[in-house]
């Protein structure tokens, strides 16, 4: 199957697995995820896709137009690399993004394909951000209070919308659900 120049973006909330849903991608097809720059400090399941940078430097690269889309979350500004996704846009490019993220992306490249992971019992997502052990307690408890918020948002995006459910089981099925839509030939909004 080819993903040539496929800009697939997912978007949802922290802890539905858009980071495992876009590395089995990456792994299966060669898709790339691009840099991403943030002012939030490391975590410790983070990749070397992302870098760290001040506010003040963050604000520097808005100002050159570093970024194809950039957005504030939970007081942490994120930004992707336009040159990562001219880079690698041939090989086709994953992007883990906010709903403001997304509407950039759309107003720039109509084509990209939105897909919103969504969990099928919200219960379950705040048991596995405990569970994850990477977030603090606090952290946990602000993204628990945006959740209902965020997914709202998300609803008024136009996307394609895949439930996840928290059984590994159920995985496999999820990943064919993502590609079938990543798969389908034309992406028409309007």
């Amino acid at each position: 199957m080819n993903t040539q120049n496929k800009i697939i973006c997912f978007v949802g909330p922290s802890g539905v697995g858009k980071t495992s849903f876009a590395n089995l991608l990456v792994e299966k097809y060669s898709l790339t995820l691009p840099t991403v720059i943030t002012t939030r400090q490391k975590r410790m399941d983070d990749d070397d896709r992302y870098q760290y940078v001040s506010d003040v430097d963050f604000f520097e690269m808005i100002k050159l137009n570093l970024f194809i889309e950039w957005d504030i979350y939970l007081n942490y500004y994120y930004g992707t690399l336009l040159q990562s996704i001219k880079k690698y846009r041939k090989n086709g490019v994953i992007l883990d993004l906010t709903p403001n993220g997304c509407k950039k992306i759309i107003k720039i490249i109509p084509s990209a394909i939105i897909i919103a992971l969504l969990p099928n019992k919200p219960a379950w997502l705040i048991n596995r951000l405990i569970s994850r052990n990477t977030q603090s307690k606090k952290e946990i408890e602000t993204r628990t209070k945006l959740l209902e918020s965020y997914l709202d948002e998300i609803n008024l995006l136009d996307c394609k919308k895949v439930y996840v459910h928290f059984s590994p089981d159920s995985w496999k099925g999820t990943l064919l659900e993502i590609e079938k839509i990543i798969f389908e030939e034309n992406i028409q909004r309007g």
